[in-house]
Parts: structure tokens; C-alpha cells; sequence
């Protein structure tokens, strides 16, 4: 297995754990997990779940984290860029649900991720919450 590929799978081994941990928390915050990795199948984004709130409403919820590497969740540029892709082109539907992304991490502040961040959370996503190491949620 070359470096690259052993650090895919790593990362692939990461995200999973990531989010099974928002699974969890989910379910134990009265969540019903209604699909996994569900696509939309007008614009095919992938949306890892699909969740009922203790409410009664339906949500679209995107994991974006691990805890094991060095920069992770919405503080690696590239991540928060498809983020904001995916929430931008989700936004555009006429079946458009309440939509959350849960994240390890959050851009450092000041930088270029925080402003993009900041530019787009009110248009682009409903919610958007940090589950750190110790499965605490802010």
C-alpha cells in the first residue's frame, strides 16, 4: 500500500468513527436517523444523514470531522470549500430541509476559512455545531 492510499484509508477509517460518534449523540438527543449517505436525486449531493429532530422535522445533516489528525472538519479549506458547495446547490431545491453541518473542527479565527464561514452561515445552512473530542456539542 503506497503512503497516499494508506492515508486515504486512514482518513476514510477517521470520518467513519466521526460519523458514527454524531450518530450516537444524535440518537441520544431523541434524533430518529431516517437514511444514510442519501443522495438527492435531482442534483445527486450526498447527504450523510437524514434525520427527524425530537420535533417532528426533518433535516438534512452533513459530518464533517475526525479527531486524529492534525487539521480536520471545516479548518481544512478544502473541506469547508464542498461544504459550502454542497449547502449552495441544496439550497437551490424546491424540497430544500433544515440543513446542519456537524464538524471536529471550525476554521481558526481570522482566517480565510472563518470569513468564508461566516459569509455563507446564514444563507447556506440552518445550523451548524461542533462535536469535540469528549462528545460535547456546541
Amino acid at each position: 500500500m503506497t503512503d497516499l492510499s494508506s492515508r486515504q484509508a486512514a482518513s476514510s477509517r477517521q470520518g467513519a468513527g466521526f460519523e458514527q460518534a454524531v450518530e450516537t449523540l444524535l440518537k441520544i438527543d431523541g434524533w430518529t436517523i431516517d437514511a444514510h449517505r442519501w443522495r438527492h436525486p435531482e442534483v445527486d449531493v450526498e447527504i450523510d444523514f437524514v434525520a427527524t429532530d425530537p420535533t417532528g422535522e426533518q433535516w438534512w445533516i452533513e459530518c464533517k470531522g475526525s479527531w486524529e489528525a492534525k487539521s480536520n472538519g471545516l479548518e481544512r479549506t478544502d473541506t469547508l470549500k464542498k461544504a459550502i458547495g454542497s449547502a449552495a446547490i441544496l439550497r437551490l431545491l424546491d424540497d430544500r430541509k433544515r440543513y446542519m453541518v456537524i464538524t471536529s473542527h471550525m476554521p481558526r479565527l481570522g482566517s480565510s476559512g472563518d470569513r468564508w464561514l461566516q459569509l455563507s452561515i446564514e444563507t447556506y445552512f440552518d445550523a451548524v455545531r461542533v462535536v469535540n473530542i469528549g462528545g460535547a456539542t456546541t
